[in-house]
C-alpha cells in the first residue's frame, strides 16, 4: 500500500508542477487570447470525434455541430472572463475607494503632463483593476524641492466618489496607503511624513475656497465640466 501510495505522490506531484508551468506560460497571454487558445483547443475532440466515428456527417451537419460548440463556449468563456476580472477587482488594492467615470478621450493630458502610460494606469486605476505602474504626477510647488501633493489632493478629490474632504483618521490612513501605491511625483517618491499636514492644510483651504481657481481648471482638464 505505501508503494501504490507513493506512485501516486509522485504523480500527483508531477501533474502540480505541470499545471504550475503552464499557468506560469498562460500569464503572458492576455484574456482574449487565452480565450481563442480555449476555443482553438477545444475543438480538437470534436474534429477528431469526425474522423474516428466511421460516419458519414455532411458538411452542414459538421458546421451545425462546430457552431453550436463555438456558442456554448463564448457563453462560458464571458462568465469565465467576468470572474477573472472580478478578482482582479477583489485584489487591486484599493482600500474601499471608488472612481468616477472618466471620459478619456477629453481628459487634457498636456495639462497634467500625462504620456500614454499614465494614462493607461489611470484608467486602470478608475475601473478598480491593478496598475502596471504609478501615476506620475508633475505638477511641482515653486520651491522645486518636492512634489505638489495639495494638487494631487485637489485631482483625487474629482477622481474619487464623493470626493475626499473630510476624511477621518482611517479613511485618511487608506487615502495615504493608495497615493502611496499608485502615485509618484516625477522623479521622486511621495513624502509620506508630510501627508497628513498636507491633508489637513488642503482640507481647511479647499473649504476656505483658495483653491477654487485650480479646481476649476481641474474638472475642466478632466472633462468634468465645460
Amino acid at each position: 500500500m505505501e508503494k501504490l501510495g507513493n506512485i501516486l505522490a509522485i504523480w500527483i506531484h508531477r501533474q502540480r508542477m505541470l499545471s504550475i508551468k503552464m499557468e506560469s506560460k498562460a500569464k503572458y497571454l492576455s484574456l482574449n487570447g487565452l480565450s481563442i487558445l480555449i476555443v482553438l483547443i477545444s475543438f480538437i475532440p470534436l474534429t477528431l470525434l469526425f474522423f474516428i466515428s466511421g460516419k458519414n456527417y455532411t458538411w452542414l451537419q459538421i458546421l451545425a455541430y462546430y457552431i453550436f460548440q463555438l456558442l456554448l463556449l463564448l457563453i462560458v468563456l464571458v462568465f469565465v472572463i467576468g470572474w477573472f476580472k472580478a478578482k482582479e477587482m477583489a485584489n487591486s488594492d484599493l482600500e474601499g475607494f471608488s472612481f468616477v467615470r472618466l471620459s478619456f478621450k477629453k481628459i487634457d493630458k498636456e495639462y497634467f503632463g500625462f504620456d500614454d502610460s499614465d494614462m493607461e494606469n489611470l484608467e486602470l486605476l478608475t475601473n478598480l483593476l491593478p496598475s502596471k505602474e504609478k501615476i506620475v504626477i508633475r505638477e511641482v510647488p515653486k520651491n522645486k524641492l518636492s512634489g505638489n501633493l495639495r494638487f494631487l489632493f485637489s485631482f483625487l478629490d474629482h477622481i474619487i466618489e464623493n470626493g475626499i474632504q473630510g476624511l477621518g483618521k482611517e479613511s485618511r490612513d487608506s487615502l495615504s496607503i493608495l497615493v502611496q501605491k499608485r502615485f509618484s511625483f516625477d522623479g521622486s517618491e511621495i513624502n509620506l511624513n508630510t501627508f497628513a499636514s498636507s491633508y489637513s492644510k488642503w482640507s481647511q483651504k479647499t473649504k476656505e475656497g483658495n483653491y477654487d481657481d485650480t479646481r476649476k481648471t481641474i474638472a475642466k482638464a478632466l472633462g468634468l465640466s465645460n
